[in-house]
Parts: C-alpha cells; structure tokens; sequence
C-alpha cells in the first residue's frame, strides 16, 4: 500500500491527535462526571454492600450492562416514533457502535502488524502471515457497512419534527462518521485502482475527516461511551453503598 507522506508522518500524526484526545477527555470528564460524583446515585433503591464487592459489581454492571448491552437504552425513547418503535434507537447503537469498534480494530491490526517496503509504502498486517490483509480488510469493510446500517436506520427519524432540526453534537459526530466511512472506502478503492493522484486525494480527504472525529471527540457524542460509563459506576456503586441521593424530592427505597 502506498501513502504520500513518509511513514513516521503518521506516528507523529496518531500520537499528537491523542494527546490531544486524552487532554480533552480529561478535562470534560474532571468538569462533568468526576465533579458531579458528590450528587449520586440519582435514584434507589439503595443496596447495603461492602467496597469490594460495590465497586467490582459497579464496573461490572456499567461496563458489561450499560456500555456492551446498551441497557439504559432499553427505557430511554425520548421521541414519539421511539415510544412506538422502543428497539429501533438501541438497534442503531448496537450496529454504529460495534462496526465503530470494528473499524478501529482494522486500522490497529493493519498497522501494528505491518511491515514497510519502502518510506512510503507498506504491507498492512503482513506479520500475521497470509491471512492478515484478509482480516485487516474483513474487519474495516464489516465495520463500516455495520456503521451505514446503523446510521441509515437513525438518520430518516432523526430529524422529525420542527424542534428536532437544530444541530447538536450528535448530528457532527454523526456527520464525521459517515465521511471518515465513506472518505475510508474511498481510499480503498484509490489503492485497488493504482492512480497516485487519486491516492494522494482520497488519503487527504479521509485524514482530515478522521483527524476532525478523534479530535473533537472529547466534545460530541461520540465521548458519551466514555462518559457514561463513568457515571453510571459512580451511580450503580453509590447505590450499593447505601450512598443517599442528594436530588431534592427523590423517594428512596431502602434494601438491607
């Protein structure tokens, strides 16, 4: 595969956009989830349980629960087409954010596995032998087509309603998601086709999109996978602490 940059180009680049990931993630998640821990659990009932046993069934229960089985989704249906159609929006999670999860698995196992020829060119995962090019393209093409599906199901209804129209931080992850994808096709075919012009256009398209969606991550919605996690361990492991809610008006049913 050839590239229009030198190799340690892209180590530079990858580690400057996540030092610059982490900074942000730091700084939202000490203003937002670690500054706002004082006030959970926002609801009961409150369960008596040791440090332990609270903090390993917390993480649990967040990572596993919350986070890989999308449970809070199975309640949360804020739009009317939602309340008729209560699986669609966790159908959706489930394809955009397991094919998101492929694609970075690809661009893992076609780099960390490479080898290079030259200063501009490389082999992605040749050091798993035959079969890692296979599985580097197998994991970016499932991914990506698990990302389309996903957003194809949540676009059409989306954007319902008069008050739905304005743009959120969902709408520009989405958006740079859908052009990473697309810009990453885009790419693969370039390479299959042999023009280096076409190459060296579609790299730069699809690295300005995908640098603009890691880097501004820490602030769309895409950070809530990460956020929402925190969150929910805090409130899952204050509840089996027999922490209080600190909410005004919340009923809190005691278990022992």
């Amino acid at each position: 595969m050839w590239i229009p940059v030198p190799y340690h180009w892209i180590d530079y680049g990858s580690i400057a956009v996540v030092v610059v990931m982490i900074i942000g993630f730091i700084v939202e998640i000490w203003r937002g989830a670690l500054g706002s821990k004082n006030v959970y659990p926002f609801r009961g009932p409150v369960k008596k349980q040791g440090k332990f046993r609270a903090y390993i069934m917390g993480l649990i229960e967040a990572v596993f629960g919350d986070a890989f089985y999308s449970t809070p989704l199975k309640e949360c249906h804020f739009a009317a087409y939602y309340e008729r159609k209560t699986h669609v929006k966790r159908i959706a999670h489930f394809l955009i954010f397991y094919g998101f999860i492929l694609l970075i698995l690809s661009t893992i196992t076609g780099f960390v596995f490479d080898k290079w020829i030259s200063v501009y060119s490389f082999i992605p995962a040749e050091k798993l032998g035959s079969m890692g090019r296979f599985v580097e393209i197998g994991l970016g093409i499932t991914g990506g087509l698990l990302v389309l599906i996903g957003l194809s199901i949540y676009i059409p209804y989306r954007f319902r309603g008069e008050i739905s129209r304005r743009i959120t931080t969902a709408d520009t992850f989405i958006l740079l998601l859908i052009l990473s994808v697309l810009s990453g096709f885009l790419l693969e075919i370039s390479e299959y086709i042999g023009s280096h012009l076409f190459i060296v256009i579609a790299f730069w398209i699809h690295m300005a999109f995908v640098i603009s969606l890691f880097a501004s991550m820490p602030y769309t919605k895409a950070s809530h996978v990460l956020y929402q996690i925190i969150w929910n361990f805090w409130e899952r492991t204050g509840r089996r602490l027999g922490r209080l809610p600190k909410i005004p008006g919340t009923e809190v049913k005691t278990e022992r």
